[in-house]
């Protein structure tokens, strides 16, 4: 073999293999769904639950009959959780506003959101709702706070030892 056939080889080799990129970090996985009807016992603010580095956010809204109710994800920023919830109606922009409708035509529903895993550390989570006629999102309370912990490291061994 030719000196010049090595080099083209190893030159060619050499740019196959490409640069050492590190695997980029999985999103969290997010979803969102209406579970049922609220009941008068239900009353006050969403609550927050943690398992392991899933987030699970429970709350009560108002949804109005025909029209679903869905939920939007935002971390964009470190550190902070953006739950908004939205009407949408079919074949309509999110944006369009919704013809006004009385009382009985809503009805107040139990969401839940989960999200994750997250990466540990401490959370503002801010929930609020999109407000198509003033185009702007509401929310109705502080931020709730929270600490992700780190995934424990008896429950990895355990899955790893099929236990």
């Amino acid at each position: 073999m030719s000196r010049r056939a090595v080099l083209w080889g190893i030159l060619v080799a050499t740019a196959c293999r490409g640069h050492a990129v590190a695997s980029p970090s999985p999103s969290p996985g997010f979803r969102f769904e209406v579970i049922g009807n609220a009941s008068p016992a239900d009353t006050g603010g969403p609550t927050l639950r943690i398992d392991s580095q899933m987030v699970t956010i429970r709350g009560i809204a108002t949804q109005t009959e025909g029209v679903g109710l869905y939920g939007d994800l935002d971390l964009s920023e470190p550190h902070t959780v953006r739950l908004t919830l939205y009407d949408s109606l079919s074949g309509r922009p999110v944006d369009d506003p919704l013809p006004p409708v009385g009382p009985a035509h809503l009805r107040q529903v139990l969401y839940q959101a989960r999200i994750g895993p997250l990466r540990p550390g401490a959370y503002e989570v801010w929930i609020g709702r999109f407000d198509a006629t003033a185009r702007m999102v509401e929310v109705a309370h502080e931020p709730l706070h929270i600490t992700v912990p780190r995934a424990s490291r008896r429950r990895n061994a355990e899955s790893d030892s099929g236990h």
